[in-house]
């Protein structure tokens, strides 16, 4: 007599094995993704400050002078066509809001901070 497919012992089997690799890939597809996240909006900041920087490089008589501190919001920057408008927060999923890039001049160098609503500000010197 032939048996045609599957014994339940060995269905079992499979779904175990199958069950193993979902535990381990799972987690570590979680992890690339989350990194893969922050990547991104580590490079939607790093624009965010560059179309500051072409801001004011195009309106160099905005620069504050030494010692002093000049601010524009991220909606200004979308209004002179620096920055995409339908830039989003791509851990949030929203669009950013209140984010503005402070310039702070020390002595002739320029130092450009990103400062979204929710934390950190990003330094960079020009």
């Amino acid at each position: 007599m032939k048996s045609r497919g599957f014994t339940l012992v060995e269905l079992m089997g499979v779904i175990t094995i199958l069950a193993v690799l979902s535990l381990i890939i799972v987690p570590i597809v979680d992890k690339n993704l989350k990194r893969a996240k922050d990547d991104m909006y580590s490079i939607q900041i790093e624009n965010i400050r560059l179309s500051a920087e072409n801001y004011y490089s195009d309106n160099i008589l905005l620069k504050p002078s030494d010692g002093n501190y000049s601010f524009i919001k991220l909606d200004k920057l979308i209004s002179e066509n620096y920055m995409d408008s339908n830039v989003k927060n791509v851990k949030t999923g929203e669009p950013f809001s209140d984010v503005y890039v402070q310039l702070e001049n020390k002595g002739g160098a320029f130092i450009y901070k990103v400062c979204p609503l929710e934390g950190e500000c990003e330094d960079y010197v020009e």
